[in-house]
């Protein structure tokens, strides 16, 4: 049994971070700021000269200068003066025609209400950046945008990727969450395991909402929305809170969804998203305080000492047995995505496998297309989120053989669709670079006609093989395998869907670079 003394601090211990700076009023700070300091060095003022010119102090114009400050009329009138331009020039929110796409930019807040905080980066580190080259920086921006563009990207996009990369950072394990479930749990005399499955515990997280907040439970109102039906739950706030259930979710799933709701109330979490769903008008501390709430819950519901106690037989098995891998969610009443995220939770920190990866792909069995949904990388290991748009990705891994299977797969005689549990060795061509998969895949549940996969992927390192007994088991396949078709180099695959035309543009490319330096050779000599 695996003790849960904790292998590594994680690298950040998590607070929420401060909000970003944002609203007109801080557009206006910024821009300002970035005039202010480029005037200034057009005229080759250093800040004490600008001080004594305009009768401000050097700090008072540094704080402007780091966008902090926004002085009254007639300081902006004295500054104008000592530049030599107008009153209009400076506090217009025309930045000029070489920093068009940095203006567009700051006028959309997206910029300003980015979390450079997490990163370690200050709204007046970045203004500081800004200032010191602003038509570089604007370069920069403008280059940002056209790759946005190129990969048909979104503000929520932009969002959802620095949370992936935040709760990389934290090895998607945080103490405080952790310990707020316990305490929750223990003044509640909550059981540690009280099945998330049972309607009993159900009813218990339903009641608790109503008695302890006052919300509104209503699983009739979303199931008639045709255009909602994707949603597992939508929250509306009132004088009444209502949280509106799907009426398709299984037992589990609501238990999620009300332990969600507690944990926004528990921890105090103010700023959130109606729904569970991606909003392109999310801000991020919604998006932050959603991951908050949900990881409160998985916490609540699968308790960490009660799963690594589980997690320590299975992983010590000699022999690979997929049934064992199915019964685990089940034993602690979870769906297996559920389940995998809560131990892409656990296994980095009790157990050692930091370097890994979570992984859900989406299969639309009308059209045949697989779609990533979530993935989290901690090592910044092998990731579908660097593949370009309309590629395919490579059938012989684990995850997409499974949700073919299924896809074949005949439902139940109650009509249920199956589980099935996969593992598999996986190696690139020509490389050193080897993957331990395991996988489970089933319906998504709400939506007809998508099945859903969850794998967990493993570096084969020592520490890897000391702790999961069973990776060379005989019976687990191994596999060639390549990010996408495009880009692979297996010449006699049998599934492949695309010819590898990234691969061959790049190779093209290589020859050529290589052609390049044996002529300036050859001329030299």
């Amino acid at each position: 049994m695996p003790s849960l003394a904790p292998t590594a601090e994680p690298e950040i211990p998590l607070a929420a971070p401060p909000p970003a700076p944002g609203g007109k009023g801080q557009n206006l700070k910024f821009i300002l700021g970035l005039k202010l300091s480029q005037l200034r060095r057009e005229n080759k003022f250093p800040l004490k000269k600008l001080a004594a010119l305009s009768g401000l102090s050097v700090s008072y114009l540094n704080e402007i200068e780091k966008g902090k400050k926004y002085p009254k009329p007639e300081k902006i009138f004295a500054l104008a003066e000592a530049l030599g331009v107008t009153y209009e020039d400076l506090v217009s929110l025309h930045l000029g025609a070489n920093m068009t796409s940095l203006e567009k930019m700051l006028k959309t807040g997206a910029l300003q209400n980015f979390p450079f905080e997490i990163f370690g980066v200050s709204s007046s580190g970045l203004m500081e950046m800004m200032s010191g080259a602003p038509d570089r920086f604007s370069a920069l921006i403008d280059t940002i945008q056209k790759i946005i563009r190129r990969y048909d990207m979104r503000v929520e996009h932009l969002l959802l990727t620095a949370m992936r990369s935040y709760l990389e950072m934290n090895n998607n394990y945080f103490p405080d969450l952790e310990k707020a479930a316990e305490t929750f749990r223990k003044d509640h005399k909550w059981l540690r395991n009280a099945g998330a499955h049972r309607a009993d515990f159900v009813a218990k997280l339903e009641q608790f909402l109503v008695r302890e907040h006052g919300y509104e439970i209503d699983e009739v109102t979303l199931g008639r929305e045709a255009d909602l039906r994707s949603q597992r739950s939508i929250f509306v706030a009132g004088t009444k809170n209502r949280l509106l259930l799907n009426p398709a979710l299984e037992p589990m799933q609501k238990a999620f969804v009300f332990a969600r709701e507690i944990g926004y109330r528990y921890l105090a979490l103010e700023a959130r998203m109606a729904t569970a769903s991606p909003d392109e008008t999310a801000t991020f501390d919604q998006h932050l305080n959603h991951q908050r709430a949900s990881y409160f819950a998985g916490a609540l519901l699968l308790d960490q000492s009660l799963i690594c106690d589980a997690l320590g037989p299975f992983l010590a098995k000699r022999k690979w047995e997929p049934e064992a891998l199915r019964e685990l969610p089940v034993r602690f009443g979870a769906t297996p995505e559920m389940f995998f995220h809560r131990l892409s939770q656990l296994l980095p920190r009790f157990f050692g496998l930091g370097q890994m990866y979570f992984l859900r792909f989406e299969h639309y069995a009308d059209t045949g297309r697989f779609r990533p949904a979530k993935e989290l990388h901690f090592t910044r290991m092998h990731s579908t989120h660097s593949i370009g748009v309309n590629e395919h990705y490579c059938r012989r891994w684990v995850t997409m053989r499974l949700l073919e299977e299924l896809a074949r797969r005949p439902k139940t005689t109650k009509g249920e669709v199956p589980v099935l549990a996969g593992a598999q060795r996986s190696k690139f061509p020509g490389t050193d670079n080897e993957y331990f998969s395991l996988s489970m895949a089933t319906s998504s549940g709400l939506r007809g006609g998508v099945n859903v996969c969850v794998t967990l992927g493993f570096a084969m390192t020592d520490a890897f093989k000391g702790k999961v007994r069973f990776w060379a088991d005989p019976s687990i396949p191994d596999k060639l395998v390549g990010d996408t078709c495009e880009r692979c180099a297996i010449t006699d695959c049998e599934v492949r869907a695309a010819e590898p035309r990234i691969l061959r543009r790049d190779e093209e490319r290589t020859r050529q670079n290589q052609a390049l330096r044996d002529l300036i050779e050859r001329v030299r000599g």
